[in-house]
């Protein structure tokens, strides 16, 4: 794994969470009450880019079929609201800070 400068602080203001393409993977990055998160950003029910859905707490809700995912843990909280359709758990990746730059460990 190797850090990699991904934004600056000022890009990701607390409650808000923003896109990422990374070394080829989509990921997310949020800042809940000043603490950031970092995990892969397409939600595996059908690829929704969670960024573009609701942040509630601790928990990202993909915009399209409803799944909630933790941010702390990448688990699946919540299955989409379709009959039969499933999700599953999301990869996190570790986060730092130089000065005012936001590195991920991907």
């Amino acid at each position: 794994m190797a850090k990699v400068k991904v934004a600056k602080l000022s890009e990701v203001l607390p409650g808000k969470m923003i896109g990422l393409d990374i070394q080829g993977k989509k990921l997310l990055l949020a800042n809940v009450g000043g603490k950031l998160y970092a995990m892969d950003g397409l939600c595996t029910h059908m690829a929704g880019h969670l960024w573009e859905g609701g942040l509630i707490g601790m928990t990202v809700k993909c915009p399209r079929h409803g799944a909630e995912y933790d941010l702390a843990t990448g688990k699946n909280t919540k299955k989409p609201w379709l009959p039969f359709a499933k999700a599953f758990d999301l990869k996190t990746y570790p986060v730092s800070m130089e000065g005012d730059d936001v590195l991920v460990d991907v």
